[in-house]
């Protein structure tokens, strides 16, 4: 299926016929649609999905008051003032069943009557127009195709692309988009068929029933259990968004030159510390300045003053010597001494003269000052103070100032691009925020502990799931004559499982492939499991020692978790057993909630991997393409999610994504470029061939 031509007339912003000409192939598919915001891209986009459902697009079974009131604000206010004046969507379709190909048109129009409006629709296949019949089993046809719950898959846009896998209602859309896209919803509809036809005939057994009755309390007890997971999901979202706003909260008030209260304070305190600390140092220099540098100048005239000192001190000492040896008593003494040693006395005087003149050498210092000893002693201690002093302390006194001066000035200009004017509401919006985070936090951890409780009921409805099977296998079996519907219903139902077990394990594949592409760092997961009710799991590998095995074993998440694998892992945990291995390699869910960018590109991979293996040839849908994808994954976004889908693709891009080497990086691919252009009466104009310039 692949749509040919779109035509818009008084639509939004689209004033009169607006023609959008197609022509894809297969290796050129995409239609690149770019416009401003607010240049119609969305109406575009609801424009198509309108005319191809209907009222069933804006969440009605049948079109009714409700219904074209909203689509009276959806046509173009000119219909408002002029009743003549009508409004419509036409898309051709084109489909290829391998044999022929049939062109389809599908014509959804609106016109006045009274004060309200009608709506006209007309299918036209192969120039031909379609009896009413027909057109319903056509409109029947373009529903099984495309489902309206499959409506958000095919037509999606990118700010909400992660909320169809990944929000409340995130496990269900998966289901049914796995189950459509790989045509196993039949199986269902025919196990639901034949159980009816079952009941009907009375037949039934009380084992099919008891089986029946379980396998709806079971799926009753994981659709709560899927709902509390939804919700948790939603809520860490929430909590993210939260975190994100209270950062940038900060951020903005930061660069603001916004600071709290108590950081105001500090940086007072800061300078108040650094300017008291260098009045401590300045008074320090002061009293370095009095009392130790003139002596440090005068440094080598106190070293000639110590010299002059010590030769004044000998000096006097030996004058004192000589003194004493030329006194009378002690010539006296001598002369005594010498006698009674029977010496003559009369050598006592040439005795003392050699003595003096031997010990007393003459003094040639002159003399400067007259202190006493105490006098001198203090006067050299002194010196020797001034000159011992660490002349180096001053010098790190004097580094220690300049460091705090600067610290001074750094302080000042924080103090001066700093205000706490909207401090007041900085702190409203910070407390408001953070009671929201709180209360998000304190709900997820009671969504954890009901999810707990309700995988325990989960768990015990398929322990009775599975005995009731068993049971009424047993029977069947048992029976010489089956009843058909209850051995179609055995057949189908196992049947069922098989395929998706199978399709499971294709889709496990094909997502590490698309995925491993586009991610663009490493350690994120390691691929993905599909579990028996169609939930899938992101998981990495850990590394299980031997004394970790048995706690993980015994963990029953992780080993009920292990079990998805089948005995994938057996061998592995026995040669670890043995001690064969030191370490193995076993796979854990991640339970971790994903960045924006990372929940962006990991939905991006699944999508591709759904479309590559389910081979549905329809037209696909995305507005905003590159919504949280930062720039290290725009390359590869392009290359391999765009690239690689090979349905028709129709980008809805605004002048700051598609753009430049994105725009070149798909240049070959794209079969029709199409600009939205705002006239200057506020209308769009659709200019063909044409797309933003890029600035040089």
């Amino acid at each position: 299926m692949k749509i040919r031509r779109i035509e818009l007339f008084n639509l939004g912003p689209y004033i009169d016929k607006n023609i959008f000409d197609i022509n894809c192939n297969r290796e050129r598919h995409i239609v690149l649609i770019g416009g401003k915001n607010g240049a119609g891209k969305t109406t575009f986009f609801k424009a198509i999905k309108t005319c191809l459902y209907g009222c069933k697009v804006w969440g009605f079974e049948a079109p009714g008051k409700e219904y074209f009131r909203q689509m009276a604000s959806f046509v173009n206010s000119r219909m408002q003032f002029d009743s003549h004046i009508k409004a419509y969507v036409e898309v051709e379709l084109e489909f290829d069943d391998g044999k022929q190909i049939n062109y389809f048109v599908l014509h959804r129009e609106w016109y006045r009557i009274k004060k309200g409006l009608e709506e006209k629709f007309l299918i036209c296949k192969n120039g031909c127009e379609l009896d009413r019949e027909s057109s319903i089993d056509f409109s029947n046809y373009l529903l099984s195709i495309i489902p309206p719950d499959m409506f958000n898959f095919y037509f999606f846009d990118g700010e909400s692309i992660a909320d169809f896998f990944l929000g409340s209602d995130g496990s269900r859309n998966f289901r049914n988009a796995f189950l459509k896209l790989y045509g196993l919803d039949t199986l269902s509809l025919m196990v639901e068929n034949f159980a009816r036809a079952l009941k009907r005939s009375g037949n039934s057994s009380n084992a099919y029933e008891t089986y029946q009755e379980i396998l709806a309390k079971t799926k009753e007890q994981v659709t709560v259990l899927e709902r509390y997971e939804g919700e948790k999901k939603d809520l860490i979202n929430q909590l993210d968004v939260l975190q994100v706003k209270l950062l940038a909260l900060k951020e903005d008030y930061e660069k603001s030159g916004g600071v709290s209260l108590e950081d105001w304070k500090r940086l007072n305190s800061e300078l108040v510390r650094e300017e008291t600390q260098r009045e401590e140092y300045n008074r320090w220099l002061k009293d370095f300045a009095n009392h130790y540098l003139p002596f440090i100048i005068v440094e080598k005239q106190l070293n000639s003053l110590l010299c002059q000192i010590e030769t004044e001190k000998e000096a006097k000492k030996k004058a004192l010597m000589a003194e004493t040896l030329s006194s009378e008593s002690l010539r006296e003494k001598l002369s005594a001494f010498l006698s009674a040693s029977k010496i003559d006395g009369a050598y006592a005087e040439q005795i003392l003269a050699f003595v003096r003149d031997a010990a007393v050498q003459s003094v040639d210092a002159k003399a400067i000052f007259d202190f006493s000893d105490a006098q001198l002693t203090r006067i050299v201690t002194q010196i020797y103070e001034k000159l011992e002093f660490d002349k180096v302390l001053a010098k790190k006194v004097l580094k220690s100032i300049k460091s705090s001066l600067l610290a001074s000035k750094k302080i000042r200009n924080i103090m001066m691009g700093s205000n706490v004017d909207r401090y007041e509401e900085y702190a409203k919006q910070k407390e408001e925020l953070g009671n929201s985070i709180k209360e998000l936090t304190i709900r997820i951890e009671q969504l954890n502990q009901e999810i707990s409780l309700q995988t325990v009921q989960v768990d015990q409805c398929q322990k009775e799931l599975e005995k009731a099977k068993e049971a009424y296998e047993k029977l069947l079996k048992s029976r010489s004559i089956g009843n058909m519907a209850e051995r179609a219903i055995g057949v189908y139902s196992r049947l069922e499982e098989q395929l998706i077990e199978r399709q499971g394990k294709i889709l496990q594949d094909e997502f590490l492939n698309c995925f491993s592409s586009i991610i663009n760092k490493d350690n994120f997961i390691d691929g993905i499991i599909i579990d028996k009710n169609i939930n899938v799991i992101p998981y990495k590998f850990v590394d299980v020692s031997f004394l970790q095995i048995d706690n993980y074993l015994k963990n029953d998440e992780k080993s009920h978790f292990l079990e998805l694998f089948d005995v994938k892992y057996l061998t592995d945990i026995n040669d670890l057993r043995l001690g064969k291995v030191d370490s193995i390699k076993l796979p854990a869910k991640i339970t971790a909630p994903f960045s924006q960018g990372e929940r962006q590109v990991y939905i991006m991979a699944l999508y591709l991997a759904l479309l590559k293996t389910s081979r549905k040839d329809i037209p696909f849908f995305i507005d905003t393409p590159f919504a949280r994808i930062d720039s290290n994954h725009r390359d590869r976004i392009v290359k391999r999610f765009f690239r690689g889908i090979e349905n028709q693709i129709f980008i809805l891009s605004t002048d700051e994504e598609i753009v430049g080497q994105y725009e070149l990086l798909m240049d070959d691919a794209i079969s029709n470029k199409f600009l939205l252009k705002i006239n200057a009466y506020g209308y769009t104009q659709v200019l063909a061939n044409q797309y933003f310039e890029v600035a040089e």
